[in-house]
């Protein structure tokens, strides 16, 4: 990510999502506050999936410097899917679950703690580019900001995503037990064959990519699946390579220890990607972007994306 520019960001449009975890009426209006004396002109709020990007298209359009997008990765990357490869700046402010993006960025995992950052941040002009990544699932095509999957993983945060008060009563608990039910029907899920930069077909169970790290967080835990990521332009790739659930365990563990994970041993494959990775099953497979789903598709094609104007926060004290 490339170092902070010291332009000033207004006008400002603040999109968010009442349907995350954190973005209820009381937020949106704390944020609302914070931002009025900073240069906020629109306050727009999403009705359904899709909405993020055409609002924030909208914003861009009718002259807004900057974006805030409240809420999780899902209108995170909706809204930066829409702004990148143009002149306007996002700012992600953590409104959801695991607020993976605007943690990444450097932002606090708690809206209570970014808050204070913010006008800081706009007055300093602290703003970085942080390159994408793309996926093309079917007809469909997705700027990812974090993370995108493919079998294993997708599997997961559809079982998670089709059970919404799970979600919100479990939190990250929610997606462990999502990855043990993904896990004990794996063997029903058709295998992949992945292949990178037109190279020779890699025989996988699932393929994590990231164009950022961390990939995502358990808790206060960065899990860093896709080691190389790091929003400058390279796309890393994991492939796992046989689904045991003991193994897996063991290797989530490892990550959340900080410990590097043994890509190129038994279980796992991966490096980084040049120009792109192509995933292709026998069947349907699960597909997820920022951890939201895809639908399920026979061919899949991720590569790295268009670049995004991001704000970063001031240094923590």
């Amino acid at each position: 990510m490339s170092a902070p520019d010291a332009s000033p960001r207004g006008p400002v449009a603040l999109i968010a999502n009442p349907g995350a975890m954190r973005s209820s009426p009381a937020a949106r209006s704390r944020v609302t506050r914070v931002l009025a004396p900073v240069g906020l002109e629109w306050s727009l709020v999403t009705s359904g999936p899709g909405d993020g990007a055409r609002l924030a298209r909208e914003a861009a359009a009718q002259g807004a410097a900057t974006v805030v997008a409240l809420g999780g990765d899902g209108i995170a990357g909706e809204v930066a899917g829409a702004l990148a490869g143009g002149p306007v700046a996002m700012i992600p402010l953590p409104g959801g679950n695991a607020n993976v993006f605007a943690r990444a960025i450097g932002w606090p995992a708690r809206l209570d703690r970014a808050l204070p950052l913010v006008a800081s941040a706009l007055a300093a002009g602290r703003v970085r580019d942080a390159h994408l990544g793309l996926v093309r699932a079917g007809e469909a095509e997705r700027v990812f900001v974090v993370n995108a999957g493919v079998g294993l993983d997708a599997a997961t945060v559809e079982w998670i995503e089709a059970r919404p008060r799970a979600k919100r009563r479990l939190r990250q608990a929610g997606f462990a037990l999502a990855a043990a039910i993904a896990f004990a029907r794996a063997h029903g899920v058709p295998r992949l064959r992945v292949t990178i930069d037109d190279g020779d077909p890699v025989d996988c169970a699932a393929l994590l990519t990231a164009c950022g790290t961390p990939y995502t967080y358990l808790g206060a835990r960065p899990l860093d699946l896709a080691p190389g990521a790091s929003f400058d332009g390279g796309l890393a790739w994991v492939g796992v390579k046989r689904v045991r659930p003991g193994e897996l365990s063991r290797l989530m563990v490892r990550a959340a220890r900080g410990r590097s994970l043994p890509i190129g041993g038994p279980a796992l494959t991966g490096g980084m990607v040049a120009r792109a990775v192509a995933a292709r099953a026998d069947g349907p497979v699960p597909v997820q972007a920022d951890g939201e789903p895809l639908g399920r598709h026979e061919q899949v094609r991720i590569t790295p994306g268009p670049v995004l104007r991001a704000v970063a926060p001031p240094t923590l004290p």
